[in-house]
Parts: C-alpha cells; structure tokens; sequence
C-alpha cells in the first residue's frame, strides 16, 4: 500500500438545493425548501475523496479552482477546510459559481449552473500550486492529479498546456461533464484523455465522446442498446483507443445498473448496492473519488499494474461511495 497527495483540479459551486415534494408540475407554483451546500464536480469529489483519506494511510486532498471576490467564496473555502481538504483558489472578476438544483421525489435531478469564476482560472494559478503541492510530497508517496471534465470542457488550453509539463510519475485521471458538448470540446475531451491513465464517464457522457465525427454528440446517447450493453462498452472502447489513443483504464459509470472497467481485458461488472435514492446529485462523484482513492492504494498505480483484482476492488469501493451518496440530499459528504 502507498500513501497518495490527490490534486484536485475543477469547479467550485454554491449549490442551492430545491427538492420537489410532488412531481413537476408545469405552468403552477411548485413550491420547495430551498437550502444552501458546497458543490461542484471538482469539490464534490475532493470532498468524497477526503473521506476516504481521512484517519488511513493515505496523504492530503488539495482542490485547485476559482471563486469569485465575494461572501460565497470565503464560505465555500471554510466548508472546503472543514472536510479535511486545502483549498488552493484563484480569486477572480467574476463571482463564485452557483447552481440551482432541482430534485425530483424519485431522486433524479435537474441542475441549471452558472460557471461563474470556473471559466476564468489561469494556467500560472494551476501550474503554481500544483508545483507547491508537489515539492512536498514525500518520497515514499505517490501524487495523483484528478482534473473535473467541466474544467476541460470550459479551459481546454489550460488543461492541455498543464499536463505537457507534468512529471512522468504522477498519474491522471479525468471525469467527463454532463455539458452538451460541441465538436470542438469533444475534440478537447479526447486530447487531455490521451494523457490520463484513467477516464470516467457515465454512459450518455461516453456516448457524447465517442460519437462518430458527423454524429450529434447531444443525440448519440439516445442510440444506446441496453440488450447489446457490453458489446457498445467494447465499441466505446475501440472509438477512445482510436480515436484518442487511449490507452489506460476506462470506467463507466452505469446508474442502478452499478459500473463497468476495463483496460486490456474483459470489461469488469460490479452492480449497484440497493439502497432507496433520495438525492442522486453527486452520485457519479462519489464513485469517482472511492475508484480513485482504492486504485491509488496498490503499489505502483501506472497503467500496466491494473490489475482485474485491482480494477475490481476499486470498482466496489466507489459503488459503496456513490450508494452513501444517493441517501442523502446533496452532491457532498456533508
């Protein structure tokens, strides 16, 4: 087992939070009880990642991201040092990030975001504290940079210029947005996943990505073959290695269907644990955060060291992970 300093690199929200008690009903009020978290695809998972962390072998979670010059920012970076992660933020003209939540008595939910701060990060901001990170992990210890699909999506220069100069032993792994994406940030997705060592996405999301050239990436997912699930992974599959010259673990995350991994073998299945859904917002990044922190754990966690036992248990530690994170509200540990 190694020690692992996990470097997160995305989004920091505030997220307000309106569970619906009755189903939509459109053109009448529906009313909620809106209240107020931390959120985020990059603080969600650092958050969930400190979890794990916390009290084992494992070293520090740091989360590098923008907020704005006003109260949310101070607020979110006290949450963030509550839950046992450093926040390394650049302050900038535009206002910290929010999002408004809206989530459904079955637990499904609807998110409208406003990316504020996220969108206007710099390559010295990131590049320097990563470096300040960096320069004091131990020896003995292993450093994992995670970067937020949202913050490739939204920075694709910065993200791209980031991993030209990051050192050979320090491993990637990046998680694809649910942002509609356009031809051009698909194209982006692709290039910073041919640097990863690790590639996340739920279905619709590997569908976006993978989608032919002259396909919608919007309409892709809407194709999907549930009898003939396995055979569109092993296409997926196919369409990254050629398409992005991917060569590390792909994981997809698959719902209540639980979550799927590969890299040069047989697709691993692992299923969902049964548990009631209340709040499925941060679901896929809990699981995140639970892969990482077990795949970072064995000895030597580069490409040609996943093993299906490692591919497997890290598979059910974030299926754990997301399980906790459906039962409660929010996309946070709390």
């Amino acid at each position: 087992m190694v020690d692992t300093v996990f470097v997160f690199i995305g989004d920091v929200m505030v997220d307000d939070i309106a569970p619906l008690q009755t189903p939509l009903v459109l053109d009448h009020d529906n009313p909620v009880s809106f209240h107020r978290i931390f959120g985020g695809q990059g603080a969600n998972t650092a958050a969930w990642c400190a979890t794990q962390t916390r009290g084992s072998s494992h070293g520090a979670v740091h989360l590098i991201g923008a907020v704005g010059s006003d109260s949310e920012a101070a607020w979110v970076a006290e949450q963030l040092v509550d839950r046992d992660i450093t926040p390394r933020l650049e302050t900038t003209v535009n206002p910290t990030g929010r999002c408004v939540i809206v989530v459904a008595p079955d637990g499904g939910r609807t998110m409208y975001p406003d990316a504020g701060a996220n969108a206007s990060m710099t390559l010295a901001h990131v590049r320097r504290h990563f470096q300040q990170v960096f320069a004091r992990v131990h020896p003995s210890a292993h450093c994992h940079v995670h970067m937020s699909g949202y913050f490739v999506a939204r920075l694709p220069d910065v993200a791209k210029a980031f991993l030209h100069d990051l050192p050979d032993d320090v491993t990637v792994s990046i998680d694809a947005s649910a942002l509609v994406l356009d031809a051009q940030q698909r194209i982006d997705l692709l290039q910073v996943a041919a640097s990863c060592q690790v590639f996340l996405a739920n279905r619709v999301e590997l569908a976006a990505v993978t989608a032919p050239r002259d396909t919608d990436p919007a309409l892709a997912a809407l194709h999907e073959d549930r009898p003939h699930a396995t055979m569109n992974l092993e296409v997926s599959m196919e369409a990254m290695r050629s398409q992005a010259g991917f060569d590390g673990v792909m994981v997809v995350k698959d719902g209540s269907n639980g979550a799927h991994a590969t890299q040069h073998g047989p697709w691993l299945h692992v299923p969902a644990r049964d548990v009631v859904a209340v709040d499925t917002t941060g679901a896929g990044d809990a699981f995140t955060a639970g892969f990482l922190a077990a795949w970072t754990s064995w000895e030597a966690p580069a490409p040609s060291a996943s093993t299906e036992a490692q591919l497997r248990r890290a598979l059910d530690a974030g299926t754990d992970l997301a399980a906790q994170a459906v039962t409660r509200s929010g996309g946070n540990p709390g």
